[in-house]
């Protein structure tokens, strides 16, 4: 056998090289060549079909859906209507604008009071103190009853005039403050939620959502008298027929203009007392004294006969 000289072997070396070079360049082309075109991934988003104000209830009739590139799809980005449907816009969305997260928003009172007023009530603001405020207990979310105290004549009346009546504000406060949670120090000893709240701020005012006739009664009462609050329970929904107290009532004494009703004359009714303008649970003001009886007519005058004699007269009255 005839062996390779030395310059014979690195020939033979170098054509292997080549050849190896050769298959590894033919198979790296082979794979950065692409095997077809690709489609770029679509997705579905929620867009505006028509322009939307500000701070305005989204309807299912102001979207629609449409498909775009996944790349050129809006961080946050609604795919479905119920996404947004019923929600708050939180700024004003241009027609065919895709709508995000933060685009819609729940109902909350950091826009302004007037989105948290259930529909068909009022918001009615009363002036409070300390006392009347149920000492800064109240919070908004709580529901309360109102009182009111005013006086008529010789009668001073509380009566109440509202049940169930939910509190919007309390002072500028739109929401309920939140309190620590109890903890358990290093001693092993509770430290109490009452001690890790902050001290409750002045009363001063409540706001709070009423109907539209129920805010009449209550501007006046407020302006006629005292208006206090009453904290109802959690979930007490309850409604209590009551009648107004009296200061002379609340004595044992009899009420002014309450008596009984003379022979001939009804009694009055409740819905004619309120009729009148008297608080329910008042006695009906006393009657008006009865008409003077008209004087008896003049007797008419008797009839005469003039007499002439001569220069001479004379009245003479038949027999």
């Amino acid at each position: 056998m005839r062996l390779l000289t030395r310059r014979q072997a690195f020939g033979v070396a170098a054509v292997i090289a080549l050849v190896v070079a050769g298959l590894v360049y033919l198979v790296l082309s082979q794979q950065a060549k692409p095997i077809g075109p690709t489609e770029p991934l679509r997705t579905t988003v929620v867009v505006a079909a028509r322009d939307i104000p500000a701070f305005k209830t989204i309807k299912a009739e102001m979207l629609t859906t449409k498909e775009i590139d996944s790349s050129a799809a809006p961080t946050g980005v609604l795919t479905t209507l119920e996404q947004a449907i019923g929600k708050l816009s939180q700024s004003q969305i241009a027609e065919g604008q895709p709508l995000t997260q933060a685009d819609v928003g729940g109902r909350t009172a950091a826009q302004g009071l007037t989105f948290v007023i259930p529909q068909g009530l009022r918001a009615v603001t009363v002036a409070l103190d300390a006392i009347s405020g149920v000492g800064g207990f109240v919070y908004p979310g709580d529901r309360v009853d109102v009182l009111s105290t005013f006086q008529q004549g010789e009668i001073t009346l509380t009566k109440t005039i509202l049940q169930n009546v939910e509190v919007l504000a309390m002072n500028e406060l739109t929401t309920r403050p939140t309190t620590g949670r109890s903890e358990t120090t290093d001693q092993g000893q509770q430290a109490s939620d009452e001690e890790e709240a902050p001290a409750a701020e002045q009363v001063k005012s409540a706001t709070l959502a009423v109907a539209p006739d129920q805010a009449q009664a209550l501007i006046l009462c407020a302006f006629k008298g005292a208006v206090h609050l009453v904290l109802r329970p959690l979930e007490d929904e309850s409604i209590v027929a009551l009648a107004g107290q009296s200061d002379w009532a609340l004595m044992g004494l009899e009420v002014p203009g309450e008596k009984a009703p003379e022979e001939g004359q009804a009694d009055m009714t409740e819905q004619q007392i309120a009729a009148m303008g008297w608080p329910g649970g008042w006695a009906a003001p006393p009657a008006a004294p009865a008409p003077a009886p008209a004087p008896a007519p003049a007797p008419e005058p008797e009839p005469t006969v003039e007499v002439i004699r001569g220069t001479e007269r004379e009245v003479v009255t038949p027999q």
